[in-house]
């Protein structure tokens, strides 16, 4: 070694001083697989066994239905994400339940629903749509959702069930954290589908740094996670709720979206 250097190391080294090629270098972030189960509150032995999954997930609640609150409440306790699953219209004329929101309505009517949607589920963080491939396609009442969503520091999921959803765009641009679905884990219940719509999942994120897996809590999907979801880690890839998820982006630079084309040529959920 050239003697100057070797008197330049030695000089700090002994001057308590570290030299930055020689710091401690910090990990690249880990993948990550925002996992989100939809459909929550109507049948409490599933929500049950939705709740005390072994791994952070995200849970998304029908709004009024008998068990929401009770399991939003578990599912905080056992430190899992929460959200309103908020009923939205849908190009198939299929009966959304309690909470829909819908074309017909005007702001006040729209907003105000959705406030009380909200309101029945407690330690909500988020709010994703339930079936609304017809109102996520209209970008004033999704102007409308997204403004009740900012006054309660809201983010929001598109789960993508029109190819024409404006909504995550309208959520960008009033300022509101989202992200898009990119994966239906469950449109067949086979295990072969489960565990390729899974691996899907676990490539996407490994390929772009992040995905969203969409399941229900259908006896099949949850007995897939419950035995899939304590080995995940060791794939490489990190679980993460959706909150924490989207709070962290908050301080990095966004990673690049798949290209539309194949977006949309991942499966959509009817309706």
């Amino acid at each position: 070694m050239n003697r100057f250097i070797s008197v330049l190391l030695g000089g700090l080294i002994a001057g308590g001083h570290v030299l930055p090629a020689f710091a401690e270098q910090p990990l690249p972030p880990k993948p990550q697989l925002i996992i989100i189960l939809d459909d929550i509150g109507n049948n409490q032995t599933l929500g049950l066994r939705a709740v005390n999954l072994p791994a952070p997930v995200t849970l998304a609640f029908l709004p009024f239905t008998p068990f929401a609150a009770r399991l939003a409440e578990r599912a905080n306790q056992n430190g899992h994400g929460i959200m309103l699953h908020a009923p939205m219209a849908n190009e198939s004329g299929a009966k959304l339940g309690p909470g829909a929101l819908t074309p017909d309505m005007d702001r006040i009517h729209l907003q105000q629903t959705l406030s009380d949607s909200l309101e029945a589920i407690p330690h909500v963080q988020g709010v994703n749509n339930h079936m609304g491939s017809l109102l996520t396609q209209q970008p004033e009442a999704m102007s409308w959702v997204m403004e009740v969503l900012a006054e309660q520091d809201l983010y929001f999921v598109d789960s993508l069930t029109s190819p024409l959803s404006v909504a995550a765009e309208n959520a960008s641009e009033a300022g509101i954290p989202t992200v898009s679905r990119d994966v239906f884990l469950d449109n067949e219940r086979t295990e072969e589908s489960l565990n390729k719509q899974f691996n899907h999942a676990l490539s996407v994120a490994k390929r772009r740094g992040h995905a969203v897996l969409i399941g229900h809590p259908y006896p099949e999907t949850l007995s897939y996670l419950e035995q899939r979801l304590p080995t995940v880690e060791l794939e490489g890839v990190e679980l993460q709720r959706a909150d924490d998820y989207l709070l962290r982006q908050q301080w990095r630079t966004p990673t690049p979206e798949l290209p539309l084309v194949s977006r949309y040529q991942l499966l959509l959920e009817p309706q």
